[in-house]
């Protein structure tokens, strides 16, 4: 997709589709339609033909529609999924450190703390430009390292660090989940056969033989639902990038109901310490 259409907002988004597909459907009723009648004419069964040869065309291009929905919205879940599984894996570390001797506990839940908020703070809005930064993945390994240097001393921590080790795999796994939003999209060559067949969609609505005030209104209401099918897909397709893309919602749910209180009084999530 053009990159420009991830820098609206959503409604700006529904609206230009919405203004694309009606004008299709005006500039082929008072110019395409005049042209194409003067090669094809208009026999008796000249509505019947163009139906049974687009019989078949419809069938194929719903279903196209219809799997490329499904599809954008699984990969749009699937990401979604992994951003909770994220925030609930650090939250179940940072919750885990508490049972750990200092210094490792201090020093491990602000090492957590710190890459929640580089998360929110500066990850996401790399996601959004379709990018993503060194240093989450720096912040990472920082944790697993001083996770490995701890050395249990009783029978206790070591089920709890084996614990606390599971809950960092299953972080390192929702992370990467995270990451692939930010590659997953539907394929350019998909977005050419739907864009074509939008345009042929409209295109065999338009030669049909009607009068012309009831082909206009038909055909609004048939290239208004097309172009909310179209903003639907886009919307869920990408599901990090752009105004419309997921949020941290559960990461900023983590920091402001668990790690936001050991960072001491006047602090906050958008001004930091004093703000």
């Amino acid at each position: 997709m053009p990159e420009f259409v991830y820098d609206i907002s959503s409604g700006q988004l529904a609206l230009l589709f919405s203004v694309i597909a009606l004008g299709a459907v005006f500039i082929g009723l008072l110019v395409i339609k005049p042209i194409l009648r003067i090669f094809f004419g208009t026999g008796p069964e000249f509505n019947q033909n163009v139906s049974f040869g687009s019989a078949g065309f419809n069938l194929f291009y719903g279903l196209l529609l219809g799997l490329l929905t499904v599809s954008a919205y699984q990969n749009n879940e699937r990401v979604r999924q992994a951003i909770l599984a994220e925030a609930t894996a650090i939250g179940s570390l940072y919750s885990g450190m508490r049972s750990y001797p200092e210094p490792v506990q201090s020093e491990v839940q602000a090492l957590l703390r710190d890459y929640v908020l580089f998360t929110i703070h500066a990850d996401w809005a790399a996601h959004r430009q379709g990018a993503i930064l060194d240093g989450g993945d720096h912040r990472a390994e920082a944790v697993r390292q001083r996770l490995a240097a701890f050395e249990p001393q009783t029978q206790g921590q070591v089920v709890l660090h084996a614990a606390m080790i599971g809950s960092f795999q299953d972080f390192t796994e929702a992370r990467q989940g995270r990451l692939a939003g930010v590659i997953t999209e539907i394929p350019d060559v998909l977005w050419y056969a739907v864009l074509v067949g939008a345009l042929v969609s409209v295109l065999l609505f338009v030669i049909l033989k009607m009068r012309p005030h009831q082909q206009f209104l038909l055909g609004t209401i048939t290239s208004f639902f097309l172009g909310v099918i179209l903003f639907v897909i886009v919307s869920l397709d990408d599901p990090l990038r752009g105004e419309q893309g997921l949020g941290p919602d559960g990461f900023v749910l983590l920091w402001e109901r668990q790690m936001i209180w050991d960072e001491g009084p006047g602090w906050s999530l958008a001004g930091g310490a004093g703000g």
